[in-house]
């Protein structure tokens, strides 16, 4: 009896075990170390990265909202390749969109709370990048304007 408790405990330590890697999504293998997303810069880094590496099924797999991606999947009738195909036209096939999406990054004024994060530029009054947490990792929403509905408490993030 207490060799198969320990068998089990062994067993199962790597799956209840705190900062375990995320499961896949799509097929395709987290790498947080590649593409890290502890805080909602470095998710933003991230997705940048992944558009310069031509990985558009890692940022839609990884780094952005799974809420989003599994109901526009679902609406591609279940094609994830169909999805990837859109975002490559729209981000990796548009340097311009790239460019934007960079100036975000390193001109950008952030406002963060405990899970809702968000980034503007001075002169662009029409959209901002929005980031939310879950699972203990950031990712990218696919939105331009604020959520209808109360406001969350964010804060300023200071400047690198």
């Amino acid at each position: 009896m207490r060799r198969a408790l320990v068998v089990l405990a062994v067993v199962m330590a790597p799956a209840l075990a705190p900062g375990r890697e995320p499961p896949a999504r799509y097929g395709v293998q987290p790498d947080l170390k590649t593409y890290p997303q502890a805080t909602p810069k470095e998710a933003l880094g991230s997705v940048l990265k992944a558009i310069d590496n031509k990985r558009p099924d890692y940022l839609l797999a990884q780094l952005a909202d799974p809420e989003w991606v599994d109901r526009r999947v679902k609406g591609n009738g279940g094609r994830f390749e169909d999805l990837v195909a859109e975002t490559r036209a729209k981000l990796l096939d548009d340097p311009a969109a790239a460019r934007q999406l960079r100036r975000f990054l390193t001109e950008g004024e952030w406002e963060a709370g405990e899970t809702a994060a968000s980034v503007k530029l001075k002169d662009v009054s029409d959209r901002r990048v929005y980031l939310r947490k879950a699972g203990g990792r950031w990712f990218m929403e696919n939105r331009r304007q604020p959520e209808a509905g109360p406001k969350k408490k964010v804060a300023p993030i200071d400047k690198p």
